[in-house]
């Protein structure tokens, strides 16, 4: 390296002891990136001349101001005052505003109906309440003597035939069916005057003894009005009508019944358990039911019905039962002839005759069949398996296979007489 350097590449070089000058960092005041301005659209686009004047066409003509004659009706209907709100109303609502912002609610809680909210629905508003706060003056009662009590039912009677008869109560000769209707309409008009707290109890405030009889005092909320639309109630006669069923029609055809002794059947499930039957698909699991009918005058049935579905399981039981319903005999319409045994599988049934009085002293399942046989005196005994399928079929055949007293004299040749009925005259109650 030369010793003989250039002047201007020594005193060039920077300098080894002035310090070096460093500028403070500089911090931002968000963590975020700042990212760059972009022009947001208006909410609403500007409008442009051509389409302000068809905005102004269009306002115009949808919301129209009210001409002569539309103000004359309005005087009809509204008072000067309310006439004044209507057109100021008009004045500050700009109909521009209405055509370009206007537009209908989609939200849950609006309503599916138009309506201006003027009067108060019985269907879908609440009704209208008033408490004791509102009845000026006093609010004392007393009850009302006989005097009071008659003008008070009289008054309430005639105005209750007023709103019957809007049009007056008719006057002269009429019909007998006009006739009958105006004293029907004039019994039911004393009996709710009759029945009206207003004639019970008086009062010095007249105001006092109307909130009375005013549903707005009342806690009890008004009644649904009645559908005056045809086809409304057209719908609601089918929906509350019953469906036919098949397999009923059927069954009424084969016991030669209608509907209404049908209703007469009293029907009792009196087993239900669970069945599974094995094949090559797996195990198909089903429902078994037991159900007993009966009219309570000497019919008896029992019938079983089985399903996958527990609905169904019980419509095939209850039908079974009703189809197989025998005649039982009953000794003076209240216990059986004598002694009765059956036998079914392992169970053993053992029915005793009582004498009145003696009431059901049976266990569950016999006690269900003999109510719904008819019986009232009656004992039983189950001495060896008491299974409850087995107990009731053996029940139900010991009832419906009784022997008379007169097949039994019949058959030995000899004279039977129930002394009883012939001691007794008959009188055995």
């Amino acid at each position: 390296m030369s010793v003989c350097r250039p002047a201007r590449c020594v005193f060039s070089l920077p300098s080894l002891s002035a310090p070096k000058s460093s500028t403070a960092p500089a911090r931002s005041f968000h963590t975020s990136i700042a990212r760059q301005a972009r022009k947001r659209r208006p909410h609403y686009p500007s409008i442009k001349a051509e389409d302000l004047k068809l905005l102004n066409q269009a306002a115009k003509d949808q919301y129209p101001t009210y001409d002569t004659s539309e103000a004359k009706l309005l005087e009809k209907k509204y008072t000067p005052a309310q006439i004044a709100a209507i057109k100021a109303a008009e004045t500050v609502i700009d109909t521009r505003d209405l055509v370009t912002q206007g537009k209908k609610r989609t939200d849950p809680w609006k309503l599916p109906y138009k309506d201006d909210l003027n009067e108060v629905d019985p269907v879908t508003d609440h009704a209208i309440k008033l408490s004791h706060t509102d009845i000026k003056g006093s609010k004392s009662f007393r009850l009302a003597n006989e005097v009071e009590r008659d003008a008070s039912i009289a008054r309430i009677a005639n105005e209750n035939l007023a709103k019957m008869y809007p049009n007056g109560i008719p006057e002269g000769e009429l019909e007998p069916e006009d006739q009958a209707r105006l004293d029907q309409a004039m019994e039911v008009a004393l009996a709710q005057a009759a029945l009206d707290p207003r004639a019970m109890y008086t009062s010095k405030n007249p105001k006092a003894i109307e909130s009375l009889a005013d549903p707005r005092h009342s806690v009890i909320q008004p009644d649904l009005p009645r559908l005056e639309n045809r086809m409304a109630r057209q719908t609601r006669r089918l929906a509350d009508a019953e469906e036919e069923d098949l397999r009923q029609k059927r069954l009424l055809q084969y016991l030669g019944w209608d509907k209404r002794q049908l209703k007469t059947i009293r029907i009792k499930t009196l087993l239900v358990r669970f069945v599974t039957n094995q094949t090559r698909m797996g195990k198909i699991r089903s429902m078994y039911q037991l159900t007993i009918a009966g009219n309570g005058n000497g019919l008896l049935g029992v019938g079983e019905g089985k399903s996958v579905e527990p609905s169904e399981a019980r419509s095939q039981s209850v039908m079974s039962a009703i189809r197989n319903m025998k005649p039982v005999l009953r000794y003076e319409n209240r216990t059986t002839y004598g002694t009765l045994e059956s036998k079914v599988g392992a169970t053993k049934v053992n029915l005793y005759s009582r004498p009145p009085g003696f009431g059901l002293r049976v266990q569950h399942l016999i006690f269900e069949m003999a109510r719904l046989a008819g019986l009232h005196d009656l004992s039983a005994r189950t001495p060896r398996s008491r299974n409850k399928m087995n107990v009731i079929k053996a029940t139900w055949e010991a009832l419906c296979n009784q022997k008379l007293p007169d097949e039994v004299a019949r058959a030995r040749g000899k004279k039977l007489v129930d002394v009883r009925k012939v001691y007794y005259g008959g009188s055995v109650h």
